[in-house]
């Protein structure tokens, strides 16, 4: 999947919430890839509504992510402040979007909801230095399972985003949160920071 994750050389810094905007962005990208991936995997969604469900997960499981990855590139105050505003875009991305799949309805409070019961799963797994532990992605990939089912097509789902679609997710955001904060300082206190 190719994605933009640079700021273009400019006279001024970018904000945290720029920052941000540009991160939920690519987030939504990947959680979409991630979603179509399953399905041509051979993976069924009953409907719209379970598809939504998982871009919802994979949004959510993201964003944990790139706090996990911020804490070692942010001031705590700064880190607050971009995860927040990611938080709160990728809800409207996904309320946007849901809203033209299902209809009218309050998506924005059910996304956080979920985030704020999986942060605290999240939370529980390691993560380390070159990112998440086998215990986070299997949190993960539970929930997709969980959302999916075990009939025949989806017994295997878990195994899939574990060991494969999740890895790749968070290859992708990685790369994307490291080029997008590498690359949102200003033209002339860039040299000085590297």
């Amino acid at each position: 999947m190719r994605i933009r994750d640079r700021w273009p050389a400019r006279e001024h810094s970018v904000s945290i919430e720029e920052n941000a905007g540009a991160l939920a962005y690519v987030c939504w990208q990947v959680a979409l890839d991630g979603t179509k991936q399953l399905h041509t995997r051979k993976f069924d969604y009953r409907d719209d509504a379970q598809r939504v469900a998982v871009i919802s997960e994979y949004l959510v499981f993201l964003i944990h992510i790139c706090d996990r990855i911020s804490a070692t590139r942010l001031q705590a105050c700064d880190r607050e402040r971009f995860v927040i505003k990611l938080t709160q875009l990728c809800a409207g991305h996904l309320h946007r979007n849901a809203e033209e799949v299902l209809g009218p309805g309050n998506y924005t409070e059910s996304f956080i909801d979920t985030f704020n019961v999986r942060s605290k799963d999240f939370s529980q797994c390691k993560y380390e230095k070159d990112g998440p532990g086998y215990s986070l992605l299997r949190t993960f990939g539970a929930q997709i399972q969980q959302l999916m089912g075990n009939d025949q097509t989806n017994r295997w789902v878990m195994d899939q985003i574990t060991e494969i679609d999740a890895r790749n997710a968070v290859d992708q955001v990685q790369k994307s949160i490291r080029n997008i904060l590498g690359s949102s300082a200003a033209v002339g206190s860039q040299s000085e920071t590297t």
